[in-house]
């Protein structure tokens, strides 16, 4: 089954438009998967990722892993800075859902200009089916290509049926880098240290035992009650 998925993957890919796709990328397993394949399929594909750096998304290590990896790859990767908690709507978020939509507006704004400006509409996303309730109606509801309401950007989820098992041997088998947050928490962890969601997933306990200096600005930025 595993082969039979990179092989349609590839067929996917290479279907679609290349001269008005990009790769959004967070070095997350899903997004890794899809950067790399996307950049065999479609030789160039711009790879843009948001970075709201260290220690809130990775570290500093992870960062140069990724940089270098890419560098040596041959890909065309964009970084765009985002410092996620200077941003007054999230800092004012009090609910997960307030939360994560003042973070969504403010963290690809700067992306989705850059793609308008260079005619990139479609966006290839590693959302997969399997992660959440939430995922695996949208997809079914939109399919795995699907226009905007606005119709300003084109999702592409080229990965929608593919399980984590698949991510993995797709990692393995390519030699990728991954983030430790897995080695952490489990392989089908989401990534990122230091968000909301990071108080529901066991995250700021590990930061508290390994990483305390982390661990206190999590604690001052989420503004929880944490000894």
């Amino acid at each position: 089954m595993y082969k039979a998925r990179c092989a349609s993957l590839t067929s996917f890919l290479c279907d679609l438009p290349v001269d008005r796709c990009y790769v959004s990328f967070s070095a997350g397993k899903d997004s890794s998967v899809l950067a790399h394949a996307a950049s065999i399929a479609m030789p160039g594909v711009p790879i843009l990722m948001v970075d709201p750096g260290c220690p809130t998304h990775w570290s500093e290590d992870e960062r140069k892993a990724w940089k270098e990896y890419a560098a040596e790859a041959g890909w065309n990767i964009i970084m765009f800075p985002w410092d996620k908690w200077s941003d007054d709507d999230v800092r004012a978020a009090r609910t997960a859902r307030q939360h994560a939509f003042a973070a969504h507006r403010s963290m690809f704004s700067d992306l989705e200009q850059w793609a308008s400006a260079h005619g990139r509409d479609h966006c290839l996303q590693g959302l997969r089916a399997e992660e959440s309730r939430g995922r695996r109606v949208s997809l079914i509801t939109h399919g795995d290509i699907y226009r905007k309401r606005d119709g300003s950007m084109v999702r592409v989820a080229p990965l929608a049926r593919w399980t984590w098992m698949d991510i993995w041997a797709y990692i393995i088998d390519h030699d990728l880098p991954w983030l430790r947050i897995y080695d952490c928490l489990g392989p089908e962890a989401r990534n990122g240290w230091i968000g909301r969601n990071g108080l529901e997933h066991g995250r700021m306990v590990y930061l508290r035992k390994y990483y305390p200096e982390a661990y206190r600005f999590a604690r001052d930025i989420l503004e929880v009650p944490y000894a």
